[in-house]
């Protein structure tokens, strides 16, 4: 993805003009060589004032959109030893480090105007305090200007991430190839979470036409003229998330044990539709390759009350005791998961409970203890954990 260039008159144009070193990359601008004083009283010339940003649009925005900027290096004192600096959870972002400090100094008028005048305002305040010890240092040693190339697998910058502070959690998606066989109502929404984190690839497997039905229980709005055109589902949802992220591939067929070289490359999968005569075979294929996956099940029926039934989530991992069925799964009519009934915010919430339990294997959730299978009791609006018998 190519860095967008500042445009014209752009702060950081304004910036360079004056002799700022600035970077621009993982969503943050970083002013560096700014001086200051650390909390020994020595006068340092390697402080880094950060802000998220966003250059999505070819100019570069505040996202913060406050008066506060943080700061990268010791905590920053002025002449007398007071701290200019006020602690905050250490954050860490890609090519910069530790970012453990913010600054907070409301102008006058409450707020500044830009991006530009928001660095000056800061880099003055801290060089201010530095030049009263050291007349020599300044924080305009000259213009350099670095565009680091991000290398996220998304058409347009991940803002949220940087805004949050989370790029260096987000690095546990890196990597992986997420396979979801099955994008209809539950599939769907697996995708619409998945694609909004740093997974490297995509693989959808669906052999079925995206049809009316379909668009009244997956993410988004589809166009009449989408749905009588008849799309493939794997290359529909394929196509609309591409426009996000990049490395989304279709394959428009059905997951036998005769085509289970169209996951073979995948680091993780989600079962949300499989043959019912196969699927023991091809959990039995994962399981021999090590590769985790997660199966999805939602079985609703009508009574008198209303709609009942269970959604669960059974995760597969190395490790973790659960044995995959040996057996096809009973005739329809015959099992709690057979049901045609399917409603758009049980899909959501199945896909989620999914979703959820692939990031607490990942260590992007803190875990307390292990939970391979998560069962909803709709009637009784309650969630359980559960595990090997």
């Amino acid at each position: 993805m190519p860095n967008p260039q500042s445009a014209p008159e752009s702060p950081v144009d304004r910036l360079l003009a004056e002799g700022y070193d600035l970077t621009l990359g993982h969503g943050h601008l970083s002013v560096r060589r700014v001086p200051y004083i650390a909390p020994d009283g020595e006068v340092r010339t390697d402080g880094r004032l950060v802000l998220p940003v966003n250059d999505s649009a070819g100019s570069i925005i505040d996202v913060i959109g406050d008066h506060t900027i943080l700061f990268a290096g010791e905590e920053p004192r002025d002449e007398h030893g007071t701290p200019l600096g006020a602690s905050i959870p250490p954050r860490d972002i890609v090519g910069i480090g530790t970012v453990p400090w913010m600054l907070s100094f409301k102008p006058p008028s409450g707020h500044h105007p830009g991006l530009y005048e928001k660095v000056r305002s800061y880099a003055r305040i801290l060089s201010s305090a530095a030049q009263q010890l050291d007349p020599t240092v300044n924080a305009t040693p000259g213009a350099a200007f670095q565009a680091v190339e991000d290398g996220l697998p998304f058409v347009y910058r991940d803002t949220n991430t940087t805004r949050a502070g989370l790029t260096a959690l987000n690095s546990v998606f890196r990597g992986h190839t997420i396979a979801i066989v099955g994008v209809g109502g539950t599939g769907s929404y697996i995708l619409d979470q998945v694609a909004k984190t740093w997974v490297d690839r995509i693989i959808l497997v669906d052999g079925d036409e995206f049809e009316n039905h379909n668009a009244f229980r997956a993410p988004g709005a589809a166009a009449l003229e989408t749905l009588q055109a008849g799309p493939n589902k794997a290359q529909y949802f394929a196509a609309e998330y591409s426009r996000m992220h990049t490395g989304i591939t279709a394959h428009p067929h059905s997951l036998r044990a005769d085509n289970l070289h169209l996951i073979e490359d995948a680091t993780f999968v989600f079962l949300a539709a499989a043959d019912a005569q196969e699927r023991p075979q091809i959990m039995a294929w994962l399981q021999e390759r090590g590769v985790p996956f997660i199966d999805v099940g939602l079985g609703l029926s009508q009574e008198e009350a209303g709609l009942t039934g269970l959604l669960k989530t059974t995760a597969y991992m190395p490790g973790n005791g659960m044995i995959p069925p040996t057996e096809p799964a009973a005739p329809p009519g015959e099992d709690d998961y057979s049901s045609n009934i399917q409603v758009a915010d049980l899909n959501a919430l199945n896909a989620l409970m999914a979703v959820i339990t692939w990031k607490r294997y990942l260590g992007y959730y803190a875990s307390y203890s292990p939970a391979p299978e998560v069962m909803y009791k709709l009637y009784l609006n309650e969630i359980r954990n559960g595990g090997p018998a």
